[in-house]
């Protein structure tokens, strides 16, 4: 069974996807992910990354320390075969993800400005 490849972590405002490249095959490949955070050691499946078709996954949930270090694998799973995990580098939130700008909104109110200012979407 062939491994995933090209696996990329990408944060921006909080959201995080985990995203890899499968090649084509004839059966439907599903796929598994998993995390580990330093605090924790060992690896724990993400329940809504089991046996998904997706080729990608959502980590926004599974991070709970911005200034920890996590680690994620995914493998294959072709009919009753699976391929190896392959692991990604460390990730840390605080240090890897991305914060756009805030969002302004100015207005007059006769002789006063009003700044309102927004969380990044």
């Amino acid at each position: 069974v062939p491994l995933p490849t090209q696996i990329v972590i990408k944060s921006k405002n909080f959201r995080t996807i985990l995203h890899w490249y499968y090649p084509p095959v004839f059966e439907t490949p599903h796929f598994t992910v998993e995390i580990k955070p330093y605090n924790l050691g060992v690896y724990k499946t993400i329940s809504t990354c089991v046996n998904t078709s997706a080729h990608f996954c959502d980590l926004s949930g599974e991070i709970e320390d911005l200034f920890s270090s996590h680690w994620f694998r995914v493998k294959a799973v072709l009919e009753s075969e699976q391929s190896e995990y392959v692991e990604t580098s460390e990730f840390i939130l605080r240090k890897h993800g991305e914060i756009g700008p805030p969002k302004l909104h100015l207005s007059r109110h006769s002789d006063s400005i009003i700044v309102d200012i927004y969380h990044p979407p």
